[in-house]
């Protein structure tokens, strides 16, 4: 599924979870997201992550998941590729829009 295999990918546990909720019978799409979650590594939350998802909820207004997925982009100092223009409010992510 990903081709190149100098690019490491990673996800927060918060995307792994949404991922796993994605509501569909298309048993090639449960694979190909299946296959997916086993090539990337997941990022567990740690106190650091918590800290800043706390900082981004209060001042913010995140919801909790997504203040923990733009803390843990933070906290690791990796871009987050998401088409959410809410994340544009945290000045200390890198953020690329897919879109």
């Amino acid at each position: 599924m990903i081709s190149n295999a100098t690019v490491r990918i990673f996800i927060s546990c918060i995307t792994k979870i949404e991922l796993l909720c994605f509501e569909t019978d298309d048993k090639d799409a449960i694979k190909g997201i299946n296959d997916f979650l086993k090539e990337i590594e997941i990022l567990y939350i740690d106190d650091e992550i918590i800290d800043r998802a706390v900082i981004y909820r209060r001042h913010h207004k995140f919801k909790v998941p997504d203040a923990i997925i733009a803390a843990t982009a933070a906290a690791r100092e990796l871009t987050l590729v998401s088409a959410d223009k809410a994340f544009q409010k945290i000045s200390d992510i890198k953020l690329i829009s897919p879109l």
